[in-house]
């Protein structure tokens, strides 16, 4: 892309606007190039970014800052909103795909601590009912009491390691879940 079409696009993208604000933003970014020279316009168009990106940007200044003035007509102000919504076509729905994913994540983390800790329980109710089953069957033989025994204890001191192993792994999983999630946020109010 150079700047004709840079300019070309944006005049394109800006249509919804009046005439005097097309005119206005045009001659901001002529000026902008011109500014930076022919050597520069490269490095202009990297940092402008994307078109959509730029008349995005200034169709929502135009309504904010047409919003201060009395509207002439009652739905002016409305139908200006309903176009720089629909003028900026990427960031909503990656902000909505984002606030998804996160939920998303959340829900995963959640699912895998629970699968977790109820395989801890399972093991912790089936030492009991090992145990359970040890005394009844300590009559007809020892050695069999014995072993069920001893698999009870084994089983419920394996689920109580899985429970505790799952505590310290939720708040783990849950503080670095968040360290991200709130480094991502603070990177998004950055730009």
């Amino acid at each position: 892309m150079n700047r004709h079409d840079f300019m070309s696009q944006l005049k394109k993208q800006l249509r919804v606007l009046p005439y005097d604000e097309i005119k206005e933003a045009v001659d901001y970014y002529e000026q902008y190039f011109s500014d930076a020279g022919e050597e520069n316009e490269r490095v202009v168009l990297a940092e402008l970014g994307s078109t959509s990106a730029v008349a995005s940007q200034i169709i929502a200044s135009y309504v904010t800052k047409d919003t201060a003035k009395p509207a002439k007509h009652g739905l002016t102000t409305v139908w200006q909103i309903i176009l720089a919504v629909f003028a900026s076509p990427v960031a909503l729905p990656m902000a909505l795909a984002v606030v998804v994913l996160a939920v998303a994540l959340v829900i995963v983390v959640i699912a895998v601590v629970f699968s977790i800790g109820a395989t801890g329980v399972g093991l912790i109710l089936g030492g009991i009912m090992s145990g359970v089953t040890s005394v009844s069957v300590f009559l007809q033989s020892f050695a069999t009491a014995v072993f069920f025994f001893g698999l009870g204890l084994t089983a419920a001191g394996a689920g109580l390691a899985i429970i505790i192993g799952t505590v310290h792994l939720s708040k783990k999983c849950f503080h670095i879940l968040a360290k991200y999630m709130g480094a991502f946020i603070l990177r998004r109010n950055k730009k």
